[in-house]
């Protein structure tokens, strides 16, 4: 699966044995709607695609046929990809707000937090810990989890 970039933008969905010219023989599908981002890659859970367009249109797909599951508008400006990570749904816009959704056939908002001077980095996981780039900050976010007594 790959987004075509600047031109004319699309997702496609490719089968990866081909060799050559594979446009007419495993080309699965293609997605040319106003949701597909020229910058952020889509992000794959499972048997779902999930994209944020540029302008804030977060979109799940069924990654066998393409066919849109749901689509939520979150707002901002996205450049960073989204990505999965201890089951949740990571998008970073370029004012800083960072929305979580869980994955899955509902859109099922967990929670949007704002850091200051925007993301245009996309998300990093180590372990437990997420990172998370701003223009002039690098947090790590990591929760220690409940200790015994």
């Amino acid at each position: 699966m790959f987004v075509t970039g600047m031109g004319k933008t699309e997702l496609w969905a490719v089968k990866p044995d081909g060799q050559g010219d594979v446009t007419n023989s495993h080309v699965v599908w293609k997605d040319g709607s106003k949701a597909v981002s020229k910058t952020a890659s889509p992000v794959v859970v499972g048997e779902l695609v999930y994209m944020v367009s540029d302008g804030g249109v977060v979109s799940c797909l069924e990654i066998t046929t393409g066919q849109e599951v749901w689509k939520q508008r979150i707002g901002g400006h996205f450049a960073a990809s989204p990505i999965c990570a201890d089951g949740r749904l990571y998008f970073s816009s370029q004012e800083g707000t960072v929305t979580v959704i869980k994955p899955g056939r509902a859109c099922e908002l967990l929670a949007a937090n704002t850091l200051e001077t925007g993301c245009m980095a996309s998300p990093a996981v180590s372990g437990k810990a997420l990172f998370l780039r701003t223009k002039t900050h690098l947090y790590r976010i990591e929760s220690n989890g409940p200790t015994a007594k």
